[in-house]
């Protein structure tokens, strides 16, 4: 059996973290708008990353 590190557990973690946020943001009605400037993110972002919360302008605080 393959032994899971410390930073693969986080990085799991993180993802399920980032899952949930994404669906609370569907659940909202706020999941295509940028976080930070409330501008709409492009369907193309989103399906390249579907769990993006921020337009391109704000890439730093993803």
């Amino acid at each position: 059996m393959p032994e899971f590190t410390n930073e693969s557990v986080s990085a799991i973690e993180s993802t399920l973290n980032d899952v949930d946020r994404a669906l609370e943001r569907l659940r909202a009605g706020t999941y295509r708008t940028c976080h930070v400037c409330g501008v709409p993110i492009d369907d193309r972002e989103l399906v390249a990353n579907p769990l993006l919360a921020n337009c391109p302008a704000h890439p730093e605080l993803a």
